[in-house]
């Protein structure tokens, strides 16, 4: 039976103030899964009532970071202990598979976790400046998560972890068909130990919810992962009620296929970061770059590897992809895979959903599409250009290791990118030439789930999430006045 599942505000589960829900149903099998409360400008006002005040006048900012960070390391254990129910939830309300829910979404929202107790423990509140100044990092105080529907538990985790370390309070608005493991997560939260109003969820509609949440007076801060198109909306949304708003939006991200590369590893690699998800990550490795020396043998190994991918039910371990997120997921593929072939290109694999006996009994197969390898590809075809978000890859020819930059470069986005090279010295050197804002060489991991260490590596103050969530103010401070010394702002 469906299960019913409330909003969480100021530490309690809260029906919408209308009384109304909305049916989510699981896209594998079209069963109806859950009843959810859709709430509306009325129920973003409570939550963020109940977040302003447990910030302005609560314990939670005024604690140390170390009782902070104790909570925090208690929600990761909770999340490893409710592993399995959490990735059943989540393989059920998105579609993923069931080791992509284990590993990938439990286990990066425990590592979020982890990580923004280990920062907070270790980055100061306070450095000294030069003349006597002190850079101060308070937390900024009330901040509006919006969360897409492919990562729903990590991304929740990756926004509310290193924002509550620094001492903020959150209201949370998930996916409107992918809400299940966010509330589970913020309910997890409250019995760990974070109190009420400091994490608050609230569902509903994008339009209703989303943008009245993007725009409150009481926000101090929006962020936003998802289309570009709705990333648009709410940055306006956000200038309207003057509040900063971090966007991460779509991609186009190429894997530099250079002609010394180990083409086993490349494949390997490439086909992880295509069709991972299903291709429905923003950092999906959607473009292949590949020097023309090595292209056919590459290729050659690519499309063995792709045809070899297992379409099946989610829950089911040996099942390599699942389905889309919706028929719609299944049919902006398919229109996109035409539309590359009307412009030239081939299909070397897939290029179709599967048909009704292709799949196990009581699967929906038109939720479905099979990984799908396009060659003959150019620079300037569609497939090359738009995020597709479905499990469609374009293999483009370079003519070197010069061409293969200036291709992967010529794009709107900038999101991540991966060099494939069997040379440190030349993969490094064309690393540093893509524009991206990360690059991995000779792998493509997009889901970071290292533990963290007691010496800085990569959750370094470098890479730090914390900073994200406080403010940052150079203060003077005024020598020989007792305890009671002034503090004149000069930048904020």
């Amino acid at each position: 039976m469906a299960e019913p599942y409330a909003m969480f505000i100021d530490g309690s589960p809260a029906d919408a103030a209308s009384g109304a829900t909305y049916k989510t149903f699981e896209p594998a099998t079209r069963r109806h899964l859950a009843d959810i409360a859709s709430g509306g400008p009325g129920d973003v006002d409570r939550a963020v009532a109940a977040a302003r005040a447990a910030f302005d006048s609560g314990p939670w900012p005024r604690l140390p970071p170390a009782e902070r960070a104790e909570v925090l390391r208690r929600a990761a254990c909770r999340l490893e202990e409710e592993r399995g129910r959490l990735a059943e939830l989540e393989a059920r309300d998105n579609g993923a598979t069931i080791r992509k829910a284990l590993d990938a979404d439990v286990g990066a929202a425990r590592a979020a976790f982890l990580r923004a107790a280990w920062q907070a423990e270790r980055l100061p509140d306070r450095v000294p400046g030069p003349d006597g100044s002190v850079l101060r990092r308070p937390p900024l105080g009330v901040v509006a998560a919006i969360v897409p529907w492919n990562f729903p538990l990590a991304l929740a985790a990756a926004r509310l972890a290193p924002a509550v370390a620094a001492g903020n309070a959150c209201v949370v608005k998930p996916a409107s068909f992918a809400s299940v493991t966010v509330i589970e997560l913020v309910r997890l939260l409250a019995a760990c130990g974070l109190p009420p109003g400091v994490a608050n969820v609230v569902t509903g509609p994008g339009a209703a919810v989303g943008g009245a949440l993007a725009r409150h007076p009481g926000v101090d801060l929006t962020v936003f992962t998802g289309s570009d198109d709705v990333g648009e909306d709410v940055a306006r949304e956000a200038a309207a009620g003057g509040a900063p708003v971090r966007l991460n939006l779509g991609g186009k991200s190429p894997n530099v296929v250079l002609a010394d590369a180990d083409l086993d590893a490349a494949a390997d690699g490439v086909l992880w970061g295509a069709f991972f998800h299903n291709g429905q990550i923003c950092m999906a490795g959607t473009r292949a770059v590949v020097d023309r020396a090595v292209h056919d043998a590459f290729t050659e190994r690519l499309v063995e590897r792709a045809r070899a991918l297992r379409l099946g039910d989610p829950l089911d371990p040996a099942t390599d992809l699942g389905p889309l997120v919706s028929r719609q997921g299944a049919r902006r593929t398919r229109r996109y895979v035409d539309l590359a072939v009307a412009e030239g290109a081939r299909v070397a694999c897939g290029g179709t959903g599967p048909g009704p006996d292709d799949l196990p009994a009581g699967l929906d197969h038109k939720a479905y599409f099979r990984p799908t390898v396009l060659t003959g590809v150019g620079p300037g075809d569609t497939i090359a250009r738009e995020e597709v978000f479905g499990p469609a890859l374009a293999v483009i020819e370079a003519g070197g290791a010069d061409d293969a930059v200036a291709i992967a470069n010529d794009s709107r986005y900038g999101l991540s990118a991966g060099v494939w090279s069997g040379d440190p010295d030349r993969a490094r050197a064309t690393a540093a030439r893509l524009r991206a804002d990360r690059v991995w060489i000779n792998e493509y991991p997009i889901v970071d789930l290292s533990p963290p260490s007691g010496a800085a590596g990569a959750w370094d103050v470098h890479t730090n999430e914390l900073d994200d969530y406080r403010a940052r103010r150079i203060v003077s401070e005024c020598p020989g006045r007792g305890t009671a010394a002034p503090y004149h702002v000069l930048v904020s």
